[in-house]
């Protein structure tokens, strides 16, 4: 499958290298955004099966607050991309299904496993 993808990250030049590595993998990536403001626009834009999503954002929104929303709205499947991972662990409740986490820094090859994962929970 050829899944749409969405990008919220604020770090402009972690938001590039993670788009040359999905584009390299194959995937369709719709947008990037830097804020969750940004983010909502995209996602009801594009509609992507898969966001992206950095959990500290630029402006007042999280981006576990921007995920819960586009997934909300769109039915995307969030994977959060971030270094505190351990929020995550604190508290599950943040991770809306179908959803994961991919702790930065990661490899290519942890990118195609979460997001083959993921595009099997949301087509099976």
């Amino acid at each position: 499958m050829n899944s749409r993808i969405l990008i919220v990250e604020d770090e402009f030049i972690v938001a590039a290298d993670l788009e040359a590595k999905l584009t390299k993998l194959g995937y369709q990536v719709v947008g990037t955004a830097a804020s969750g403001d940004e983010a909502l626009t995209l996602a009801e834009e594009h509609h992507p099966h898969i966001v992206l999503m950095d959990i500290e954002l630029q402006g007042p929104m999280s981006g576990i607050d921007a995920g819960r929303i586009i997934q909300q709205r769109t039915g995307a499947a969030i994977i959060f991309v971030t270094a505190y991972a351990a929020v995550f662990l604190r508290d599950p409740s943040k991770m809306q299904p179908p959803g994961l986490c991919l702790s930065k820094p990661f490899s290519s090859v942890q990118l195609k496993a979460v997001l083959q994962s993921i595009e099997k929970s949301v087509h099976s």
